[in-house]
């Protein structure tokens, strides 16, 4: 009786352990260190008691390849923490930052609206702004831009 009761107690411990290992493992399989360098800035969203979103478009380059993209870059975090400083928005040569894919958020480039240069503390004003960021290359307003989201620690 007492061993039955026991090899039940041990087989709910297992089944528990394998369940919540990939659970907790999985967000780090996503995450990638990359370079990006930010073309433009899209929408400062500032919340008093929740999270604060600036999304950017950006190029970014992976290590494995020399090859860059132009994605959409969300930025979320905290009312506390600061945003991603000047200097990292306007560096010419990129920064490196941990980022997780987001197919989500994926949009048309048509469909994301381009307000400053990044940096430009214009873009947080409640008007109309408009800005034409300098492309690598030509991209077609109908592209799919693919969403990465940056990760703080």
């Amino acid at each position: 009786m007492i061993s039955s009761f026991l090899t039940r107690i041990a087989f709910i411990v297992a089944v528990i352990s394998v369940s919540a290992t990939p659970a907790s493992a999985w967000p780090h399989k996503q995450v990638q260190k990359a370079r990006v360098r930010f073309l433009a800035s899209s929408t400062l969203i500032r919340g008093t008691w929740g999270l604060n979103e600036d999304t950017y478009l950006a190029e970014l380059h992976v290590r494995q390849d020399n090859e860059s993209i132009l994605i959409r870059l969300v930025d979320e975090y905290p009312n506390e923490a600061p945003p991603l400083s000047k200097a990292v928005l306007t560096s010419e040569s990129g920064t490196t930052l941990r980022v997780r894919r987001d197919s989500q958020c994926d949009s048309a480039y048509s469909r994301m609206l381009l307000r400053a240069s990044p940096g430009d503390l214009m873009a947080i004003l409640p008007v109309k702004l408009e800005y034409q960021p300098i492309l690598p290359e030509r991209i077609e307003p109908n592209s799919v831009l693919r969403c990465y989201r940056t990760i703080r620690r």
